[in-house]
Formats: C-alpha cells, sequence, structure tokens
C-alpha cells in the first residue's frame, strides 16, 4: 500500500499533512466536509504530540492535492 500526503498550498506557503495508513478515506471525507461548510476545521496530531489546526476557510483559498509520498 503506498503512503500518501496532502499537500496544501496557500498564498501564505506550502503545508504538509501526513496521512497515516489507512486514514485517507477518512482525511478526504474531512477535506470534503470542510469545503462544504459542514466542519470548521481539520485537526491532526503531530508525531511528538503537536495538533495543527487547519481551518476551513484556509483549506477552501488553497489548493489541495494529495500525492504519493517521497
Amino acid at each position: 500500500m503506498e503512503t500518501k500526503i496532502i499537500k496544501v498550498t496557500h498564498v501564505t506557503g506550502t503545508y504538509i499533512i501526513e496521512v497515516t495508513n489507512g486514514a485517507l478515506n477518512d482525511m478526504k471525507t474531512q477535506l470534503d466536509k470542510c469545503l462544504n461548510d459542514e466542519q470548521g476545521a481539520i485537526v491532526v496530531k503531530g508525531e511528538d504530540g503537536d495538533q495543527f489546526v487547519y481551518p476551513s476557510d484556509f483549506l477552501k483559498n488553497s489548493f489541495i492535492s494529495i500525492v504519493d509520498r517521497e
């Protein structure tokens, strides 16, 4: 199974959301909900316990792509 990342390109920079194995469909669902105003943000926990919040408005003003991890 190939591992994927979500690359979010915004005017403020490029952000990478790591997708754990088996969680790609869940992340796609969360992205869809954010883009359709059904969810306020996506919260991702980092490896060292940090939390990263990607608000819905931020995602709507970004170019989002799902690519293979390099």
